[in-house]
């Protein structure tokens, strides 16, 4: 079963690595990032959305899901830089704005 983690982890990368368009190349990035997470492997996930952020820096969606797992690692301060960033691009991120809230208590 460990095994077959480990192929599809690698599968995806090679793809993810192939894509030349560099909106669908930031979108495999983030779902990729997304997979990483939910696995655990918050590593790797934050390695992904940096990654995408140096294509699209103007992405809040991008900031919400790093301050995600930084909040996951109870990297509060990282967390919190992040929400704000993705706040900054899109006022109206409502998950931005409630994770924030949770974080600094206001």
């Amino acid at each position: 079963m460990v095994q077959e983690g480990k192929k599809d982890f690698k599968k995806l990368e090679e793809k993810v690595a192939r894509i030349k368009d560099l909106k669908e190349k930031v979108e495999k990035l983030v779902e990729l990032g997304k997979f990483y997470f939910v696995n655990e492997k918050y590593d790797e996930a934050i390695g992904k959305f940096k990654e995408a952020i140096e294509i699209n820096g103007n992405n809040a969606e991008i900031y919400y899901n790093l301050g995600v797992v930084y909040e996951s690692k109870n990297l509060r301060e990282e967390a919190t830089q992040m929400y704000m960033k993705a706040l900054e691009l899109n006022p109206n991120h409502k998950l931005a704005s409630k994770h924030l809230e949770k974080i600094v208590g206001k």
